[in-house]
């Protein structure tokens, strides 16, 4: 029997959701542990705080008895950080483990102390195999260990839909916290809207400062140029993507998002900031935007853009390199090499 545990954030996080959606038909049996209560999978909920000595010790523990009880094939820990590090130390090389760093652990938790330095570090040595979505992220993993990195992401599903006449709609469904930098994009279509007053901001999810970019949206612009929807179900996500001719998100570190791919499938312009990320997948004037002068401009160059040659290459891109299926064979590839290593 094929048998994996997968650990990782639950919550509000669909992620590791997306991810046991993506390879859960490979295994015969999932095991998922998690922070919180899930509906998706079976389930064992433990802390992976670092802040009590005394309780870290404990969830160590009770993880490393999860572990042999169960006896999986593979352990799949997801972010180089307390859930990597907490899991490797239960395991101590008992399990085969791979590690799926998601970007902010390995671009920013290491420059934030030293202590947190060493957790992610420690969290990557002692994973047999490591993935992550982007090849600048692999670059970052290797500046702390020198370690293959399997390149991949969780995919997205292309479906057979036509694209509609799109509306001048901006698009935003990024999380309402500070390193995605919504107070941003407010302020630089507020002043984009001064010379184009027949477009819309929509502003979907939420976060700690939703209260505060709603007030700051009625400050700056007139109440009919912008909507917040708030978080909406798969169906009308999809929806906004398709009616919306621009899909902006403006984080200052990233990987490479799942939205980011969802809007290039359903025919949006991306406009996105500069990171390395978002340029292995947009080259700037020609399938999207990178902001590289203010927001307020690059949304005013994406007007010039051939909205039908972006939207032709845009699929090809996506069906060659971020589909759902090509995503999945690379991790059932790995996890395929992993079996008959230990065969």
């Amino acid at each position: 029997m094929k048998k994996l545990i997968l650990i990782g954030s639950g919550g509000k996080s669909v992620h590791l959701k997306n991810y046991y959606n993506l390879i859960k038909n490979y295994f015969d049996e999932v095991l998922v542990v998690t922070d919180t209560e899930v509906d998706f999978c079976e389930y064992e909920r433990i802390g992976f705080s670092l802040r009590d000595p005394i309780q870290t010790f404990r969830n160590i523990r009770k993880l490393r008895k999860i572990m042999i009880d169960f006896s999986p094939t593979v352990v799949h820990v997801h972010q180089a950080n307390s859930y990597a590090y907490i899991t490797s130390k239960a395991n101590k090389g008992r399990f085969p483990q791979v590690l799926t760093t998601w970007g902010s652990d390995v671009l920013i938790l290491p420059n934030q102390s030293k202590l947190l330095k060493k957790i992610v570090s420690y969290s990557l040595k002692k994973s047999d195999y490591i993935t992550a979505d982007a090849s600048f992220m692999a670059n970052a993993i290797n500046e702390l260990v020198i370690k293959e990195v399997v390149i991949a992401n969780f995919g997205v599903d292309i479906e057979d839909v036509i694209i509609p006449n799109k509306k001048n709609i901006i698009y935003s469904n990024r999380l309402h916290n500070p390193l995605y930098r919504i107070n941003e994009i407010i302020r630089g279509f507020s002043e984009f809207y001064k010379h184009n007053p027949d477009w819309k901001l929509v502003i979907g999810a939420n976060g700690s400062e939703t209260e505060k970019l709603t007030k700051l949206a009625m400050d700056l612009l007139p109440i009919d140029s912008y909507e917040f929807i708030g978080f909406v179900n798969q169906e009308e996500n999809k929806r906004r993507y398709l009616e919306a001719k621009i899909w902006i998100s403006n984080p200052d570190s990233d990987g490479t998002a799942i939205s980011l791919l969802e809007a290039m499938s359903y025919g949006c312009i991306p406009v996105i900031s500069d990171l390395p990320a978002n340029r292995e997948w947009v080259k700037n004037n020609n399938n999207g935007i990178i902001i590289e002068d203010s927001i307020a401009a690059s949304l005013e160059n994406s007007k010039n853009l051939n909205l039908n040659l972006v939207q032709e290459i845009n699929k090809e891109i996506i069906e060659t390199r971020a589909t759902k299926k090509v995503n999945r064979d690379k991790f059932i590839s790995l996890y395929q090499n992993i079996i008959n290593k230990n065969d």
